[in-house]
């Protein structure tokens, strides 16, 4: 994984690469899971891709300080496929 400034996303990560909404469409009508890492069921209610699923993402209130370590963020994971093999995509609200 490439080093990134504190509390922010690495560049890169071995096995993961940035995909366009196209791309991510494309994955999913070949079987891939498209999941949903919103902070807030709001963001989930009001707009997402069909057939996606939502993973809570359980941070503290304070999650929008600048200086809040991603690393201190917790997933609930029971929504990933058992299949390991299985392609997914992961975006926030912000991709939408």
């Amino acid at each position: 994984m490439s080093e990134a400034p504190k509390g922010q996303t690495p560049t890169s990560l071995e096995g993961v690469r940035v995909v366009s909404p196209k791309e991510a469409r494309k994955i999913q009508g070949e079987g891939g899971l498209l999941i949903a890492c919103y902070t807030h069921m709001t963001d989930w209610v009001q707009a997402r891709p069909v057939g996606s699923v939502h993973i809570t993402m359980d941070v503290p209130k304070d999650h929008k300080r600048t200086d809040f370590d991603l690393k201190d963020a917790e997933f609930d994971l029971s929504a990933l496929p058992a299949d390991k093999d299985r392609p997914i995509v992961l975006f926030c609200a912000d991709d939408m």
